[in-house]
């Protein structure tokens, strides 16, 4: 599994000036990046392409709005094969499926094989990020993951860890579920704090809070993810994300280790 950032989390960066924002991830080591909150023109291809060329920068994927994956197509294709980008990732529901009109969301889901097969005819691979809206229970006693996962048979997914566990869920079994359709995952943690009596909870660096990272990196390993890419919304993202690439970076290799000394053992 390939370890990068997820651009959301530079976002303000990124949009003054793309070569400004992605040398710090470079200097980091970092040179995977899943591309959020830009626009998808030849000019920013453009852009990234000298980047791709000059240090060797890899776009694991890019992330984009719903009505742009179904009406853009020839844009996003474009800028895929500028960046030699095999992955597509819509962000999230489209918000009448979000305000809670059910028929939109199947029609939506209806459309998602569909549109996987119109990308794959350019060789693109398209995938679903999920927030905490999909673990809401429709009509039927299911949960809108529930019926994602059933009701579609080729679309992949990007799973993200905060939204999950933030839910109540457990992280590494979601990646289980997921299996062989899991494309990515987005790599945030969360942290508790009281507030009366409430529990209120934060995205924060990998690493710094209570999910459980070591078992999400050992069942991406076995259902064989592609990428797993930083992605939180901080006040200081480089700090951030220099925490957590080097968390990920251990828990990468402490689960590597693992699974090599179970699968050698006498």
């Amino acid at each position: 599994m390939k370890i990068g950032v997820q651009t959301f989390t530079i976002r303000k960066m990124q949009k003054k000036d793309i070569k400004k924002a992605y040398l710090p991830l470079i200097e980091m080591g970092i040179l995977n990046v899943e591309i959020g909150r830009m626009k998808f023109t030849e000019e920013n291809a453009l852009k990234v392409k000298s980047l791709i060329e000059r240090y060797g920068l890899n776009v694991t994927s890019i992330q984009v709005k719903p009505k742009h994956v179904f009406h853009h197509m020839d844009e996003i294709v474009q800028f895929c094969h500028l960046t030699g980008c095999t992955n597509v990732v819509i962000s999230m529901l489209p918000f009448s499926c979000i305000l809670g009109n059910e028929q939109k969301f199947y029609d939506f889901i209806g459309a998602l094989d569909k549109t996987y097969d119109e990308y794959q005819k350019h060789g693109i691979n398209l995938g679903y990020h999920h927030h905490d809206w999909e673990y809401i229970t429709l009509s039927n006693g299911r949960t809108r993951m529930e019926e994602l996962l059933s009701k579609t048979k080729r679309i992949m997914f990007v799973h993200d860890t905060y939204w999950t566990a933030k839910c109540g869920q457990a992280s590494w079994k979601q990646v289980q579920q997921f299996g062989s359709r899991l494309m990515g995952i987005h790599l945030r943690d969360m942290t508790l704090k009281k507030k009366g009596l409430k529990v209120l909870a934060k995205d924060a660096p990998v690493g710094t809070g209570v999910i459980d990272f070591e078992r999400i990196f050992e069942m991406a390993q076995q259902v064989g993810c592609r990428y797993g890419v930083i992605e939180q919304n901080s006040t200081h993202p480089y700090e951030d994300i220099r925490i957590s690439f080097e968390n990920c970076r251990k828990f990468k290799e402490n689960r590597s280790i693992e699974v090599w000394k179970r699968n050698n053992a006498q």
